[in-house]
């Protein structure tokens, strides 16, 4: 369980998360929404206790920061580094095995299925600069997932793929949290939240709400939260009913999709 108990947090003289207080449950697949600046990826680092607290408290329980996987985005990550795609996803594992042991052959075996479940098995050896965006970021998948933590934070994990990349990697969500493990992401496709996300937390600098993505997602707390135009689809009732049990897309859903694609240009 994370216990987040009043928590403010300030970046570069700015409030950035304001008295912020809910609780994340094990096992729970959670959506923190907002428009540009309202502090979600700094509410992902201050669990992982990269940024400090101007007050309040984040209680992990019974885990530690060595329990939590964290995906950042993929923009702070030099592409250029002269590295393997076998290399960076070996790194996931430095905990067991630390920088400098040679990987066992359990440990080998646990790389392979990292990189399988992302379908990453041919590029194994290819340099990482060498990858297309989708490539990369199931490579930070495959790094997460052979990590093998209780936690898994991600910061915008789909942002910049394709469709068909965005359906693989929400498929390793779906297993994770199937086997019991935390995930909370960052996600501005409201749409995408609504379908796959059963929990949200709404973020404007302030908790406007939480709670099932169905009773987050209304006019209310989207115009609190500054989504003038997603508030107007909400009012036709495009967001009454959960999306993330329909296997595939309709043609209604699709419209919605690609509103959402545009709502943090259109958020004030």
């Amino acid at each position: 369980m994370i216990k987040i108990n009043d928590l403010s947090v300030s970046y570069q003289e700015n409030i950035a998360l304001s008295h912020i207080s809910t609780t994340i449950d094990d096992g729970d697949l959670v959506a923190i929404v907002g428009p540009n600046g309202a502090g979600k990826s700094t509410l992902l680092k201050s669990i992982m206790q990269q940024m400090a607290a101007v007050s309040g408290s984040i209680e992990l329980g019974r885990l530690s920061l060595k329990d939590i996987a964290y995906l950042p985005q993929s923009s702070q990550i030099d592409r250029k580094f002269p590295i393997t795609v076998t290399e960076f996803v070996s790194a996931g594992a430095w905990q067991r095995c630390s920088f400098w042991r040679l990987f066992s052959r359990h440990e080998q075996q646990l790389l392979q299925q990292a990189l399988a479940k992302v379908d990453l098995e041919k590029m194994a050896e290819r340099q990482i600069s060498q990858l297309s965006g989708g490539q990369f970021q199931r490579m930070l998948f495959a790094r997460m997932l052979l990590q093998d933590a209780d936690i898994l934070l991600l910061d915008e994990p789909f942002g910049g793929i394709d469709a068909q990349t965005t359906e693989l990697l929400m498929r390793v969500i779906q297993a994770c949290q199937q086997q019991g493990k935390t995930v909370i992401a960052v996600i501005h496709d409201l749409a995408l939240v609504q379908r796959y996300f059963p929990t949200t937390l709404l973020v404007a600098t302030n908790l406007i709400a939480s709670g099932r993505t169905s009773d987050v997602l209304t006019q209310q707390y989207l115009l609190q939260a500054g989504y003038q135009h997603f508030a107007h689809c909400a009012v036709h009732n495009t967001f009454n009913n959960p999306l993330h049990n329909i296997p595939d897309h309709s043609t209604n859903e699709n419209s919605v999709i690609s509103v959402s694609a545009n709502i943090e240009s259109q958020a004030s």
